[in-house]
């Protein structure tokens, strides 16, 4: 799974109570192609934001998903993607207006 720490983080409203309402920064973001059609005019992504679980070593173990947004993407938009997903991830966070401060590859990781 490959994540993209974010800024300005997305911004998740929480009901505290019937009156009252506060906010969570989820700093973090990965993205889903649903489906991917090789070849297709356009693709749907499911774009996923959260916190990531680290372990005593300061290692990410888990991405927490918080919050779910969908983006379409036309074949032209994405014609630069290929096979690194880093690629994906920025040419997301650009339509998104958001800049990527760090990319973190969890393949090593127990996901």
């Amino acid at each position: 799974m490959l994540i993209a720490k974010i800024n300005p983080p997305a911004i998740k409203s929480l009901e505290s109570t019937p009156f009252s309402t506060s906010t969570k920064n989820l700093e973090y973001m990965t993205a889903l192609a649903r489906p991917y059609v090789p070849g297709s005019s356009s693709t749907n992504f499911q774009i996923q934001f959260g916190s990531v679980n680290l372990n005593e070593l300061g290692e990410i173990i888990g991405f927490n998903n918080e919050l779910t947004s969908q983006l379409k993407m036309t074949s032209e938009e994405l014609v630069t993607w290929g096979t690194d997903d880093s690629i994906l991830l920025s040419l997301i966070s650009t339509k998104l207006g958001v800049s990527i401060l760090e990319t973190i590859n969890t393949s090593g990781n127990n996901f």
